[in-house]
C-alpha cells in the first residue's frame, strides 16, 4: 500500500513537472479541448456525429443535414462549420456541394489530448482513492 502511494505520488510529481514545463503547450491544449468540447456542446451536433458513425451515412452535406435533423439550411450550414473549425469534419465539393465527413487525422489527435487529460484526472483520483 505504501508503495503504491510512492508509485502515484512520482506519478502526479512528473505530471505537474511536464505541465509546469510545458505550460505553454498546456495552455494550447487547454484551448485546443475547449474548441472541441464546445462544438460537441450542441446536441445537434452530436447527433450529426452519431449519424455520421451509424454507418448509414458517410459523408452529408448542408442540404441533407437539414432534412435530416429538422434544421434551416443557414442553421445546418452553421452547425457543419463548427464541426469543421473544430476539425472534428473535413470538407471535400463534390459539383456545386460540400460535403462533409471526418477528419481522421485530427481526430486521432483529438483522441490523444482527450486520453492525456482524463489519464491525469483519473491518476488523481486513484491517489484519492487509494488514500482513504
Amino acid at each position: 500500500m505504501v508503495q503504491d502511494r510512492k508509485v502515484y505520488k512520482y506519478i502526479l510529481i512528473y505530471l505537474w513537472y511536464m505541465l509546469r514545463v510545458n505550460s505553454e503547450n498546456c495552455c494550447d491544449l487547454s484551448r485546443e479541448l475547449e474548441e472541441l468540447f464546445k462544438a460537441l456542446g450542441n446536441i445537434n451536433r452530436l447527433l450529426l456525429v452519431y449519424s455520421l458513425t451509424s454507418g448509414e451515412i458517410e459523408m452529408i452535406n448542408v442540404t441533407q443535414m437539414a432534412k435530416i435533423m429538422g434544421l434551416t439550411q443557414p442553421a445546418a450550414s452553421q452547425h457543419l462549420k463548427i464541426l469543421k473549425n473544430a476539425k472534428i469534419l473535413s470538407a471535400k465539393k463534390q459539383g456545386n456541394q460540400m460535403y462533409y465527413t471526418f477528419n481522421h487525422s485530427a481526430l486521432v489527435k483529438h483522441k490523444k489530448k482527450i486520453d492525456f487529460l482524463f489519464g491525469c484526472v483519473l491518476t488523481k483520483c486513484e491517489i484519492i482513492e487509494k488514500n482513504r
